[in-house]
């Protein structure tokens, strides 16, 4: 796996604890470099007038794992010949030494007969990223999925092969598009073509991540492009901020024909970076943001069943169990124009609100957490469902009824206010088209 673990020390509260005859940590031991994601912790406590009954192990101040003293310890009844239960006091189990903070802390609690705790160890570390053979000058990778968009295809690759950093791979995935993706992918010497029957952004993503092989990855959209130096400045950020997973910068916008746009823009992030994004995405584009691959061995790819909002999701993932850095340089070009994304509201609102709820049960010890996802929920209904309300009046005055039905069930079930919105805005235009017809017959 990707992320890692050096034990830096592994100190008991006291050789007998009270309450305890004995207890020992067999594992890890200091110096040991171990899996994050399953840091094995093995020992024994055993009590003194009656038997222990659990250890836990509590990191971050929260409890992570419970694990009985039922282990067979054949080892002890020699050294304990008096006490009874000495043959069932061993422990052994697994936590993950994920979190936001690199420095990592288990701290091991012997659980009594009474139910009362007492501190038995402390395990100290450090987390780490596995580097590659080619830690001097990585390979980076940059993802191009393809839906459509082949008439911008050639802009983004020219873009990558621009890059003031030379070690990179470029792999397009032309995800089942119905123009020429292909070929004008194919037409550049040395970038990959991936094709595959169409299944949205998000698993053309994950064919890209699972097609390429640099130690860090940027996912570019089609219709976008890289500034000069975007690897480059994100190969620093990672250099000045080795414990990052993810580090990103901003974007500027462009219009349909690549002319530069007003709107530039690298909004100064405060706090932490995971409570920001629940209140809301601040990465304002993915191809602003670099990744290191071992990321995606703790966590998986892109979830397609959020496709819309799956690069929120990831953000969301990824900052709430690791650290990120935003290095605010402008790495980025984003292309405004009639088929993006953003400009199919309903999807986005019933996606992004998907992926905010999925957080519920992280912030539910999180005073501050609740807050900023409360305040993302609003916002994302507050942003889009303006949007969803003119659809569904757009769809009535069309009389496509099934779906102003399914627009009328998302707002009622999301943003009721937004149908009294709907319904005025309705009235609106049909007003218009009375007075236009009124004024032509006048004329007639």
């Amino acid at each position: 796996m990707g992320a890692l673990i050096d034990i830096e020390s592994v100190t008991l509260a006291s050789p007998r604890p009270n309450g305890l005859a004995g207890a020992h940590i067999d594992g890890p031991r200091p110096g040991e470099r171990v899996e994050a994601h399953a840091i094995e912790v093995r020992g024994w406590a055993l009590g003194g007038e009656r038997p222990a009954v659990a250890v836990e192990l509590w990191c971050e101040g929260r409890l992570a794992r419970r694990v009985p003293l039922t282990l067979a310890r054949q080892d002890l009844v020699k050294v304990f010949p008096d006490i009874p239960w000495a043959g069932a006091a061993g422990f052994r189990t697994t936590v993950a030494g994920l979190g936001r903070d690199p420095a990592m802390e288990i701290e091991l609690r012997a659980v009594l007969g009474d139910q009362r705790r007492v501190p038995l160890a402390r395990i100290v570390g450090r987390r780490r990223w596995r580097e590659g053979p080619d830690a001097d000058a990585p390979l980076v990778s940059v993802v191009i999925p393809c839906y459509g968009q082949a008439h911008y295809l050639g802009e983004a690759i020219e873009s990558v092969l621009a890059q003031t950093y030379p070690h990179l791979e470029i792999v397009v995935v032309d995800d089942g598009s119905p123009d020429n993706t292909s070929e004008v992918a194919g037409a550049y010497p040395g970038v990959r073509v991936v094709r595959q029957e169409n299944g949205g952004l998000a698993a053309a993503r994950n064919t890209g991540l699972r097609s390429s092989s640099g130690a860090y990855l940027v996912f570019l959209d089609s219709d976008d492009r890289l500034l000069p130096e975007a690897l480059e400045i994100g190969l620093q950020a990672f250099a000045r901020h080795p414990e990052a997973a993810l580090v990103w910068g901003g974007r500027a916008l462009i219009g349909p024909g690549g002319e530069r746009l007003a709107g530039a823009s690298a909004p100064a992030l405060r706090g932490s970076p995971y409570r920001a994004l629940l209140r809301e995405c601040v990465i304002w584009v993915p191809a602003a943001v670099m990744y290191r691959r071992a990321l995606f061995e703790e966590l998986g790819g892109f979830d397609p069943t959020v496709s819309a909002s799956a690069d929120y999701d990831l953000y969301l993932r990824a900052t709430r169990d690791f650290p990120a850095h935003q290095h605010g340089e402008l790495v980025a070009e984003y292309r405004r124009h009639g088929a993006n994304m953003t400009l199919r509201p309903e999807v986005i609102l019933r996606s992004e609100l998907e992926v905010l709820r999925r957080q519920r049960r992280h912030v539910r010890r999180d005073p501050d957490g609740r807050r900023a996802l409360r305040e993302g929920l609003r916002r994302a209904r507050a942003k889009h469902a303006p949007g969803v309300s003119e659809q569904l009046a757009e769809r009535l005055l069309e009389g496509r009824w099934a779906d102003a039905r399914q627009l009328a069930a998302l707002l009622a079930r999301h943003h009721p206010s937004g149908l009294p919105a709907a319904g005025a805005r309705l009235a609106a235009e049909l007003a218009e088209r009375r007075r236009a017809a009124g004024s032509s017959r006048s004329r007639a």
